[in-house]
């Protein structure tokens, strides 16, 4: 279904309707949508899912070639800041950190998420053995297989880390990753997962010895945890910690979507206030006379 949807199909049927004239957010994704409609106004403001961070830019650009003008973007950092890449165009924003669930995980949607699902008194146990809190612990261990899509990014290693389709199998977080203790099994055992996970995918992988040396050489480097890990990572991790470390029974708590959604539920509009990302967005409401935000 998403494969059809091209930027070219979502630039057209932005031109030709008819029935709004007010602006258009063009966003990755469906998460991105939740997470917006909770606090844009949406009698001057349409959301438009463009399936991807490259489609948003490429429907922007489409829409600036025919002239028009009632539109934003944002999308994920990503990787940017760590490689100087300069995401900045027209009407392009990008968020503070590597992707919105980054965003949200830092502020205290976390712990409202975590006290919701699991025992107060495991939870404290749980961190006092670890003598970490669990944000630091999902950075930690989120930050190892962040390395190895660095590196795969640098270096063309052939892995390839989402399904194919939506709905399609996910990664096995498991199998390097003790679900009891919520500790990091080792390189090896994430490197050989995502091999298997990336075979008959359509790349030539890599040596797994020369995966090994690349991921040894991208770790070495200091990098700002905020921008190297991915969202969706910690969320499979913190499903994890929640369903097996902390034993969380509540039957609301299927997998990690289950996680992204109730973090985005509990996502409060005075943390993104917080942000850059919304200092920006308000910035240019106030230059194009759009109010942009619903008011608090």
């Amino acid at each position: 279904m998403e494969q059809n949807i091209t930027p070219e199909r979502v630039a057209n049927a932005i031109m030709q309707d008819n029935t709004f004239d007010g602006f258009y957010l063009i966003l990755e994704g469906n998460k991105d949508t939740k997470v917006f409609q909770k606090f844009t106004n949406k009698s001057v403001l349409r959301i438009k899912e463009a399936f991807g961070n490259e489609n948003v830019k490429e429907i922007l650009r489409l829409l600036n070639e025919r002239g028009f003008k009632k539109k934003i973007g944002v999308i994920d950092s990503d990787f940017n800041q760590i490689l100087a890449i300069d995401a900045s165009e027209e009407d392009l924003f990008v968020t503070d950190d590597h992707d919105i669930e980054v965003m949200i995980i830092k502020t205290k949607t976390l712990e409202t998420v975590i006290n919701h699902f699991c025992a107060e008194y495991r939870i404290k146990a749980f961190e006092k053995s670890k003598a970490v809190s669990i944000r630091e612990i999902l950075f930690k261990i989120g930050s190892e297989i962040s390395f190895l899509k660095l590196a795969n990014k640098l270096f063309a290693l052939g892995l390839v880390f989402k399904p194919e389709r939506v709905d399609g199998n996910q990664l096995k977080y498991k199998r390097f990753i003790d679900e009891d203790e919520i500790t990091f099994l080792g390189k090896q055992k994430m490197i050989e997962t995502v091999i298997n996970f990336s075979t008959n995918r359509g790349t030539k992988i890599s040596d797994r010895n020369e995966i090994s040396d690349k991921f040894d050489e991208v770790r070495k480097n200091n990098y700002d945890l905020n921008h190297l890990v991915n969202g969706h990572d910690l969320t499979h991790i913190l499903f994890l910690l929640m369903k097996k470390a902390l034993r969380s029974n509540n039957k609301m708590l299927i997998d990690y979507n289950a996680v992204e959604d109730s973090l985005i539920l509990a996502y409060e509009f005075a943390d993104f206030q917080k942000t850059k990302l919304f200092e920006n967005l308000s910035k240019w409401a106030d230059e194009n006379k759009c109010e942009l935000f619903i008011k608090s």
